[in-house]
C-alpha cells in the first residue's frame, strides 16, 4: 500500500466511514503524500530543499498503483515547478482515486448514503482494520512512548504533522505533547537523507498549499 493510501486509511473514521481530512485541506494533504510516494518511486525528483524545492520529472514510466498513476499523469509532461504547485495538481481528485484504489485491493468497501435523505454521498467501511490498527498503535507508540519511527510510520507522522492532523490519532489530553513529538520526528535522523528531503519537501508544499487554500476561501 502507498503512503498516501495508508494516510487515507488511517484518517477514515472506522464507525462512520467518513474521511476526517477536511475538504479544504484534502487535496493538499493527499497531494503531499503522493509527492512523497512518487519521489520514493523515482518518478519525481527534488531540486533544492524545503520551501525552495522544485519538482522535476525523473522517470515517465507508468506507476503500478492506479491512484498514484492518475496523479502522476497530471504532471508527467510538465517542466520543473515549485513543490506547492505540484502538490495541488497531484492531489486533485486524490481522495476519490485513493478510495477507489483501496476498494480495489479490498481495504475498504464503498457504501452509498443520502445526507438528510436527499443528497447522495459515499462512505467507506474499513475492511483492513488490522492494518489500520497496527499503524495507529505504532504511530502512537512513537508519539507518546518514544518508540523510534520506522519506514512506514515515519513518513506518516511527518505528513500528519504538516497537515495538522496529529489530533486525529491521539486522545485530546495527549495532543500538545504528540504534536511537539511529531514535529521532532519529521526533522529527525531516523531515515536516510533522501527520505528526509522528500518528507520535508512534501510537508513544506502541503503547508503552503493549505495556507493558499485557506486564504482563497477567506477572500471569496
Amino acid at each position: 500500500m502507498s503512503t498516501a493510501g495508508d494516510l487515507l486509511l488511517l484518517t477514515t473514521d472506522p464507525t462512520s466511514g467518513k474521511s476526517r481530512i477536511g475538504s479544504m485541506e484534502s487535496d493538499a494533504v493527499l497531494g503531499g503524500a503522493m509527492l512523497y510516494d512518487l519521489v520514493e518511486l523515482g518518478r519525481l525528483a527534488l531540486e533544492g530543499e524545503d520551501r525552495k524545492a522544485r519538482v522535476a520529472v525523473a522517470d515517465r514510466a507508468p506507476v503500478p498503483d492506479p491512484a498514484l498513476e492518475a496523479a502522476f499523469a497530471r504532471v508527467r509532461d510538465r517542466k520543473p515547478a515549485k513543490a506547492p504547485n505540484i502538490v495541488t495538481r497531484l492531489g486533485k481528485h486524490g481522495r476519490k482515486n485513493l478510495y477507489n484504489a483501496l476498494a480495489a485491493e479490498g481495504s475498504v468497501r464503498a457504501r452509498d448514503e443520502k445526507l438528510l435523505g436527499v443528497f447522495p454521498l459515499t462512505r467507506h467501511d474499513i475492511l483492513a482494520g488490522v492494518r489500520r490498527d497496527d499503524l495507529l498503535r505504532r504511530i502512537r507508540a512513537s508519539l507518546l512512548q518514544e518508540q523510534p519511527p520506522d519506514e512506514e510510520t515515519g513518513p506518516l507522522i511527518g505528513l500528519l504533522s504538516a497537515g495538522n492532523l496529529v489530533k486525529l490519532v491521539v486522545d485530546k489530553p495527549d495532543r500538545k505533547r504528540a504534536k511537539k513529538r511529531a514535529a521532532e520526528i519529521a526533522e529527525g535522523d531516523w531515515a536516510s537523507e533522501s527520505v528526509r528531503a522528500a518528507i520535508r519537501a512534501a510537508n513544506a508544499a502541503m503547508t503552503a498549499a493549505i495556507a493558499a487554500s485557506a486564504a482563497a476561501a477567506s477572500g471569496s
